[in-house]
Parts: structure tokens; C-alpha cells; sequence
């Protein structure tokens, strides 16, 4: 069994975001990157919930505007599970989410998130050990089903350290990468304002054969 990789991802040079409305998002006013290498194919942007902001654990900072936040860390960490998690597993956990057309090779590239407390609970079910490192238990319902395909995940973190003096929304955009293009986009709206650091914390559940098309994150940032 393969074990977790970690993979860091960089910021790159800047150019102009696409941006996603969030239902309470205002008209925008500017907006940066650190990397957006825009894509023919086409893309499925995606609204989801942030979580709570958590402990730094690095300090290495990286400009990437005037008046946006320091990117001061992303962490890409692939195969959270050191066993594949079978189908029905992944079904049973959320149904309705992982259809025939998710995934990163479909026509139109389909990814979602599930939020921390959702992942921690898909721990604690179906793990013995409560731990993603421990063998997995099997639900009454999958008894006797076929295991493929088999999935696992994908932890992204993204830390900020806000800029801007004055309070103000940002909308951040997690852009996924994969062979050089943008294929799916989870944007987010924050208020942002400088000493309160801010950490997004997601799970992407992906098909054991998506993963090692997952390359990185690239971030963008738009003030309202």
C-alpha cells in the first residue's frame, strides 16, 4: 500500500482570477493570484464551507499583493487513507455526492469537499482505531459488494496572514490543478483584517485513479 504523500504547493506568477459569486458577495474590486493558469477545458466552480482557523505551523511567508493576505502556507496532503476506501464505503458516507460523472477525467471535471467534522465522523465509523492509519470496519450495507472503484482523499490547507488595516470581504478561491489547467474551483467569501490569521481547512474525496492527476492548489484572492 502506497503510503500518504505530502506535496507543497507554490505560488507563481500573478495574473487575473475568474470569479465566482457567493450569495452574499458584493461587486468586486480588484483581484490577484499567486497562480492561475487559466484552462480551455471547461470548469465547475464550487461553493463550500470553511472551518475554523487552526494553529500555524509555518512561518514562511509569501507576498503575493498589496492589499491581499500573505499566503503563509498550503499543504497538499494526497492518500489521507493508508488503506483504499471501497465504493460502497464512500456511498454510504455521502450519499448523493459521488455520482458516475465526479471525478477529474469526466468532460466536464467534477469535484467536491466535505467539511472537517463530516471527515472526522467517516473516521470514526468506519475505521477500528479511529485513525486514518488503522484497518477499516465494514458497514452492514456493504457486506458482499464489489470494492472497485476505490477512493481516498485529499487534505488541503491554505494559511493566511490578512494585509488590509480595515475589515474587508475577500472572496478566496482554492483553484484545482491538474496537467497544468484549472479543471474545478471552491471559492469562499471571508472577512479579512489584519493580526487575525486564517486557515482553510478541506477534504476533497477523489477515485483512487484521480489522484495522481491532482498537481496542486492555486490561490486567488478578490476584495469586494
Amino acid at each position: 500500500m502506497s503510503p500518504a504523500e505530502m506535496v507543497t504547493g507554490s505560488p507563481a506568477p500573478a495574473s487575473t482570477p475568474q470569479v465566482i459569486e457567493s450569495p452574499t458577495a458584493w461587486v468586486a474590486e480588484t483581484a490577484t493570484t499567486t497562480i492561475v493558469p487559466e484552462s480551455t477545458r471547461p470548469v465547475t466552480p464550487v461553493q463550500y464551507q470553511t472551518l475554523h482557523p487552526v494553529e500555524v505551523t509555518s512561518t514562511v511567508p509569501t507576498r503575493v499583493a498589496s492589499d491581499n493576505p500573505y499566503l503563509v502556507n498550503l499543504n497538499i496532503r494526497k492518500r489521507t487513507f493508508d488503506y483504499p476506501l471501497p465504493n460502497c464505503f464512500m456511498q454510504v458516507a455521502f450519499p448523493g455526492l459521488l455520482k458516475d460523472t465526479y471525478g477529474i477525467q469526466q468532460v466536464v471535471p467534477n469535484l467536491a469537499v466535505v467539511s472537517e467534522d463530516e471527515y472526522l465522523t467517516f473516521i470514526r465509523k468506519n475505521t477500528e482505531d479511529n485513525s486514518e492509519k488503522s484497518k477499516l470496519k465494514t458497514p452492514s450495507a456493504c457486506f458482499g459488494s464489489a470494492a472497485e472503484p476505490t477512493w481516498n482523499f485529499i487534505e488541503v490547507r491554505v494559511i493566511l496572514d490578512p494585509s488590509n488595516v480595515h475589515p474587508a470581504d475577500y472572496t478566496i478561491t482554492e483553484n484545482i490543478v491538474s496537467d497544468g489547467k484549472v479543471v474545478v474551483k471552491f471559492a469562499t467569501t471571508r472577512s479579512l483584517v489584519i493580526g487575525n490569521q486564517v486557515t482553510l481547512l478541506s477534504y476533497i474525496p477523489i477515485r483512487s485513479d484521480d489522484v495522481d492527476l491532482f498537481d496542486t492548489v492555486a490561490i486567488t484572492y478578490t476584495r469586494h
